[in-house]
């Protein structure tokens, strides 16, 4: 059996471990040990005596891939990312920018909205995580366009789509651990 066929019998034996229950970090690792396990015994034509072998290797391999990963001294940016984030909050610079912002554009047709968007763009460029940049600018933004009859879900929609700069500005926590792995 091919590497292919192994990976999608495993990835659905973990989607049912994870239906019936089981906690998805039980259910990832076992089935990464069993999709590895069985990799390295295949390549070994499933000999009775090469289980041991293939066993030993899954594990070795299972320790030693993700510390590889993980080990880089660039993952210490990204509590830098958050530390720079609360301290850009505290300090009253996603108020000052959105208040910018909305001086700026604030009189075009959707100002608000925009403004939302150059905000969000500039705490992105500093904060570098999405979710902490769609929360900030939750508190701040919505009840803004709330006020000025802007719709619920719109306004939602405005803050967490522009949340999602935040990956695409750098330096960004994605960006990061993408160019860690890779």
């Amino acid at each position: 059996m091919d590497s292919t066929s192994i990976g999608i019998i495993v990835t659905a034996g973990l989607l049912v471990m994870v239906v019936l229950g089981m906690r998805v970090g039980i259910a990832a690792a076992l089935a990464g040990m069993v999709g590895l396990i069985w990799i390295f015994w295949a390549k070994k034509n499933y000999a009775g005596d090469e289980f041991v072998w293939a066993l030993t290797v899954a594990v070795k391999t299972a320790g030693q891939v993700p510390h590889s990963k993980i080990s880089s001294q660039a993952l210490s940016l990204i509590p830098t990312f958050i530390l720079i984030g609360f301290l850009a909050y505290y300090a009253g610079l996603t108020k000052a920018l959105f208040e910018a912002a909305k001086r700026w554009v604030g009189w075009l047709p959707g100002g608000l909205a925009v403004s939302t968007v150059f905000a969000t763009a500039g705490f992105a460029a500093v904060s570098g995580a999405s979710v902490a940049t769609s929360a900030v600018f939750a508190r701040i933004a919505i009840p803004e366009m709330l006020k000025i009859g802007y719709d619920k879900r719109f306004a939602a929609g405005v803050v967490a789509a522009a949340g999602t700069l935040a990956s695409l500005i750098p330096p960004s926590a994605i960006l990061v651990i993408y160019a860690i792995i890779v």
